[in-house]
């Protein structure tokens, strides 16, 4: 039997997930929810053979058989959401971050453990096969540095992108996919040091025409840092930087470098290569390695089971950022991640 799925959130995101539901006969969208009631009319047309769209998330979940949603909403609209389906028994789908906010975060994580239900945070760099192999690879060995970056040519045309207060800045909504992935191949994060910077003038011009949509290189309101660095120290001994920049340029470039005993490794978007005694290695991502982290949710869901990328790995890895912009506020002293986490984690 089909997983019944509901979407919260029907932007572009939600249409990757919703165009892999579709094309799947173990799922099937069944309602959708969006704030703007015309966009989720719009998704529920192309997507959901029957039931309804909504511009209300308790009463989709009220009324309609929904075995688990997909929460596909800005930064600062988690929470309420993922709590609502929680109380109801409602498994949940949640693309990152997790959160703004670490108390946030934490009351969500209460609500999952108190009522036992199912997650996956949407990290699918993680299941990408490159990636794992690369992962593998790494696990016998001794990491010494990892090297992560992600470079944009501009800014998001989304209003909520420009306030710290409603997405975090590029670190929490956008690089966190940079330090998830240094988790994932070099484990957990002892303590981190940040530094930001504002390089562009995001002032736009008298003559600027501002597109409908894709990247701008100009903003009214502007507030968030545009280019940011990181100083990590691993649980292992491992050290890692992490550099990232919206300051307009030419490509779209974020990846990694990872330097261990005996082997190096670089990972370039959901690709890796790597270099050991043996030789040269490379490998590419298959075509749709996007869908993975989704398709594991909800095998997940069918069967009772277990999935790779649970909340409370969203958590430690949101702490990250936040210890970041933490470190900022001291004058870049280094803070300890066990100083913001949730209790038990």
């Amino acid at each position: 039997m089909a997983v019944r799925l509901g979407f919260v959130g029907t932007g572009g995101i939600a249409n990757r997930h919703l165009t892999c539901a579709q094309k799947r006969d173990d799922m099937e969208v069944v309602a959708t929810c969006d704030v703007v009631l015309d966009l989720a009319q719009q998704a529920a047309d192309k997507y959901v053979a029957s039931g309804g769209a909504y511009d209300d998330v308790v009463k989709m979940l009220d009324s309609e058989e929904i075995d688990a949603i997909v929460i596909c909403t800005p930064p600062f609209a988690h929470g309420d959401i993922e709590e609502a389906a929680a109380e109801r028994g409602v498994h949940f789908f949640v693309e990152k971050p997790v959160a703004i906010s670490m108390q946030m975060a934490g009351r969500v994580l209460d609500a999952v453990r108190e009522h036992g239900i199912i997650t996956q945070v949407g990290y699918m760099f993680r299941k990408s096969e490159p990636i794992i192999k690369a992962q593998q690879l790494l696990s016998e060995r001794a990491v010494a540095m990892v090297q992560a970056h992600y470079y944009m040519p501009g800014l998001p045309n989304k209003g909520w992108w420009t306030k710290m207060e409603m997405g975090g800045g590029q670190l929490v909504e956008q690089a966190t996919h940079m330090l998830d992935l240094g988790r994932f191949l070099a484990g957990d994060v002892k303590s981190v040091i940040g530094k930001i910077s504002t390089v562009h003038d995001w002032t736009p011009p008298a003559d600027y025409e501002e597109p409908a949509a894709g990247l701008v290189e100009y903003k009214e309101g502007f507030e968030i840092p545009d280019t940011t660095a990181l100083i990590l120290e691993y649980e292992s001994g491992a050290m890692g930087t992490l550099s990232c920049s919206l300051v307009p340029q030419v490509k779209w470039d974020n990846g990694f470098k990872v330097v261990a005993e005996g082997a190096m490794v670089t990972i370039d978007g959901a690709n890796a290569k790597w270099t050991t005694s043996e030789g040269d290695f490379e490998e590419q991502a298959a075509s749709d390695w996007y869908d993975a982290v989704l398709v594991e949710f909800t095998d997940a869901v069918a069967s009772g089971g277990m999935t790779t990328i649970p909340y409370e790995e969203g958590v430690k890895s949101l702490a990250i950022s936040l210890a970041g912009y933490e470190s900022v506020a001291r004058g870049g002293a280094p803070v300890e991640l066990a100083e913001i986490m949730p209790e038990g984690i």
